[in-house]
């Protein structure tokens, strides 16, 4: 009983992705010891055989949940998941997707992702691991994949894609990893991350045009100055709640679900196109409230170089070339993502990725 539900509340909690310990667990008197014990407590509130079996009417050495016992609980539960993804792949064929990063212990880490079609004919990604590297050479990579393929039964001659970025120790012709892969399996495609090869198109493309260059810079500096304090961005929800109010008085705009929900600005990724859209979409919705903001920000300022920078953004915002870019960027990102994918990819790689399930 006590093994079974301790295994109960750490699936309940790897289900939702939540943490299971805390950070003041050993303090008995402790108002929050993590979700693993306060779940475990309130379980035994409600169920007297779960009582009479854990905590103080437990063995001193047989409690079942110590950190070390969590831990091992998670590990068990990964190693079985994993089991039945592999189980699951069996002998058929499946496409390699890989991306490496650092975590917040400055470590490199290799995530591992199989792509393929179960027996229903579905095709499914399926996350099977994340695996530490030494380093992110090619070499390096190889020999941890094989590693990681010989751990778990699966075989490289089995592999029909690989989809990386675009860095060099990843397609590089003569060292890369996919040649490493190649040499080992010549049918093993090699297709550039698609989401990666359209940002890069789409970044060159801004870089090239003076225009949207700039209106991108400024749509940024906007954001960060509305969204600079917590006073600031309560201001702007504060104005775009009067802006709705008064427009569902006059019926310009209608209540339903996920219809003109409270919202704010936010700020448009590096990496990610598909922010600057959204950027541009609640700019548009809220310009009246944000430039109220602008406004109510230059009239209470007390530095004299922040007011000039609100100045000069009220300026450029009310230019007609600013208006006319945000709406025009508007249109082409949010209706013509699929053109645009399909020009950042040769055809020959666009349908193959298509017919296999290789895209990244």
């Amino acid at each position: 009983m006590r093994l079974t539900t301790s295994l109960d509340v750490a699936r309940l909690l790897l289900g939702l992705g939540l943490a299971l310990h805390g950070n003041d667990e050993p303090a008995i008197l402790s108002i929050r010891r993590g979700n693993f014990l306060e779940i475990l407590t309130l379980y035994s509130l409600r169920n007297v055989d779960v009582r009479n079996v854990i905590k103080k009417n437990a063995p001193a050495n047989l409690q079942l949940t110590s950190l070390d016992i969590q831990k091992q609980i998670i590990s068990a539960c990964a190693s079985e998941t994993t089991k039945d993804i592999i189980s699951d792949i069996g002998d058929k064929y499946f496409a390699l997707l890989l991306d490496e990063a650092r975590d917040n212990s400055i470590k490199e880490q290799m995530a591992v992702v199989i792509r393929y079609a179960n027996n229903r004919g579905e095709v499914l990604d399926r996350f099977v691991g994340v695996v530490h590297v030494k380093d992110t050479t090619a070499v390096s990579l190889k020999s941890s994949i094989d590693d990681f393929f010989s751990k778990h039964g699966l075989s490289m001659s089995k592999v029909r894609g690989q989809g990386y970025d675009g860095d060099s120790n990843m397609r590089g012709e003569l060292n890369g990893l996919k040649t490493l892969i190649l040499n080992e399996d010549p049918y093993a495609r090699y297709v550039h991350c698609f989401a990666h090869q359209l940002q890069l198109v789409v970044v060159a493309a801004v870089e090239g045009n003076q225009f949207v260059s700039d209106f991108i810079d400024y749509m940024s500096f906007v954001t960060n100055v509305v969204s600079a304090s917590c006073k600031r961005k309560d201001e702007l929800r504060q104005k775009q709640h009067e802006v709705m109010v008064k427009q569902l008085e006059t019926g310009h705009v209608t209540t339903s679900r996920g219809l003109n929900q409270e919202t704010s600005l936010t700020r448009p990724g590096d990496t990610r196109w598909g922010s600057h859209y959204k950027t541009i979409i609640r700019l548009l919705s809220m310009w009246s409230s944000v430039t109220k903001v602008l406004t109510y920000i230059y009239k209470d300022g007390s530095e004299r170089k922040s007011r000039g920078k609100v100045v000069g953004l009220l300026d450029t915002m009310e230019k007609y070339e600013f208006v006319f870019i945000a709406h025009l960027m508007k249109v082409s990102i949010g209706h013509n993502k699929w053109f645009i994918t399909v020009l950042a990819t040769k055809r020959s790689e666009y349908y193959w990725s298509y017919e296999f399930g290789c895209i990244c």
